[in-house]
This record gives structure tokens, C-alpha cells and sequence, in this order.
């Protein structure tokens, strides 16, 4: 087996866009003065793409999600494999130094897929093998790709049992959150949800209160993420539509101008 065919086998197991949004909530955030429709959400059944050439479209968005070993099993059956020390062999130092650091074994498998699988990603869309890909923070903690093509942004998310990896010629930003019942919503709300959001969750069924809130927080940190800046701005100063045509109503100054915020969310 070649270099290329052993980084490419599956170390994670796709995860359809139906289910995800049945146990995640999960959502996209891209800056584009590109129109919303104009722009194309690819998902990919592994993070391994056959190279560049594949990748041709500036106005394309490339997503795979993944399922770690025990949610797969659990929700598809017992044939699943998950290939860990192929994939550990694709981490940097720093990267295995923080996996070591996970207690849980699920957080441990979810940081795995992620890191491993936008390696994978990056790797082929740059040209780069896998386990020399190399990364750079800037000064708000947005990782970059060092030797990158001109405008390629890529983000990353993982929760227990699942991961979202997203790269485009753009700024891009995503997260995937486990849905639950939160036990602090009312605290959550005011920490992160401008007044008019607050008000649109008050009128939510209570049953229904805490999926609405994933949106929400999902959707203002996949902007964050886009936008390079973390919780240097704080999420109730943005103010998003979580409803079924998710959409950024306004945003601060540093952000640029609403108009060009683009999201699609899930779940």
C-alpha cells in the first residue's frame, strides 16, 4: 500500500447530513460578497479528496462530518472501524500532547478525527502530505495554514461522538454542538444572545428552548470562527436569524458588513 492509500483510509466514519442533524446541531458560517445561492455546500464522505484539481470552484464549501467509533457503532451498527494509530501518526507534537491531555476517551477519538481529518484535507487540497501540514495562530488564536493557496480558510469543530471539518477559498467558520437539555439556558441567554434573540427564545416553547439556543450559539460561533477574532467580540453584539433560513442580521464593525455573512445551519 502506498503513503497516499494508508493516509487515505477511513480512521472515522462518514456521517450523512440526515444524521447529524438528527443528534448534532451544526452550522457554517462563509464571508462572500458572493449571493447566498450562488454558492455550493459539497459534502464529503471522507476528508481524503483525490487532489487540488478536485477543488476548483472559489464558491464552493467542502464539509465532512464524522463519526467517532462508539457513536457509529451505537447508531449503525458494530462494523465499524476506527484506524487510531493511523491517524496519530498524522499529528504534530503539540497536537499529541493535547490529545494526551483528554480524560475521556469520546473526547480523545473526537479531537483525533478532527485534527487527523482536516490534515487529510488541507493535504490534499495544498499538495502536502498529511503529516507534514503545518500550522501557524495568529495573534486571536485563528489557525492558519502555513504555505497555503492564495485565500483558502479552513475551520474545524469537534463534540463527543462527532466532528465537522470545513475548508473554502473564503473565510469559513464551523462548529457542531451534541443536542441537549441545558441545564443554565437562563444564563447562557443573557451571556451570549442580543435582546431581540432573548425575546424570540421567551416565545419558544420551553421544550424547545434549549435545541433553538445550539442554534444560535452554533451560528454566532461559526461567524467568530470565520472571522478570526474568538471571544474578542463577544456573541450577544451579534444578531442572527436561527430560524429555518438562517440568516446574520447585523454584526459589529470589525466584522464587515452583515450582508456579506453567509450560514447555513442544521439540526
Amino acid at each position: 500500500m502506498s503513503q497516499l492509500e494508508a493516509e487515505c483510509r477511513p480512521f472515522a466514519s462518514a456521517l450523512s447530513v440526515q444524521l447529524a442533524s438528527e443528534t448534532f446541531v451544526w452550522s457554517i458560517a462563509v464571508k462572500s460578497d458572493a449571493p447566498f445561492n450562488q454558492l455550493q455546500l459539497r459534502c464529503l464522505s471522507t476528508p481524503c479528496i483525490p487532489g487540488s484539481a478536485e477543488f476548483g470552484n472559489p464558491r464552493e464549501i467542502l464539509l465532512w462530518l464524522g463519526a467517532t467509533h462508539g457513536l457509529r457503532r451505537k447508531m449503525l451498527g458494530s462494523d465499524a472501524t476506527f484506524r487510531v494509530e493511523e491517524a496519530k501518526m498524522l499529528l504534530d507534537a503539540e497536537e499529541s500532547r493535547r490529545l494526551a491531555r483528554f480524560r475521556h476517551v469520546e473526547d480523545r477519538m473526537s479531537y483525533l478525527a478532527a485534527h487527523a481529518g482536516v490534515r487529510l484535507l488541507l493535504g490534499a487540497m495544498a499538495g502536502q502530505p498529511a503529516d507534514r501540514v503545518r500550522f501557524e495562530t495568529s495573534l486571536l488564536g485563528k489557525p492558519r495554514l502555513v504555505d497555503a493557496p492564495i485565500g483558502l480558510d479552513f475551520s474545524l469543530s469537534h463534540a463527543r461522538g462527532a466532528v465537522a471539518v470545513a475548508a473554502a477559498y473564503m473565510p469559513i467558520g464551523v462548529d457542531i454542538e451534541p443536542i441537549r437539555q441545558i441545564s443554565d439556558l437562563d444564563q447562557m441567554v443573557e451571556i451570549a444572545l442580543s435582546p431581540e434573540e432573548r425575546r424570540t427564545i421567551a416565545k419558544t416553547p420551553e421544550a424547545l428552548r434549549s435545541r433553538l439556543f445550539l442554534r444560535y450559539w452554533t451560528l454566532k460561533e461559526a461567524i467568530l470562527k470565520a472571522a478570526g477574532v474568538g471571544f474578542a467580540v463577544s456573541p450577544h453584539t451579534l444578531i442572527v436569524d436561527a430560524g429555518s433560513s438562517p440568516a446574520v442580521l447585523a454584526v459589529p464593525d470589525a466584522l464587515g458588513p452583515a450582508e456579506q455573512w453567509r450560514v447555513i445551519a442544521a439540526g
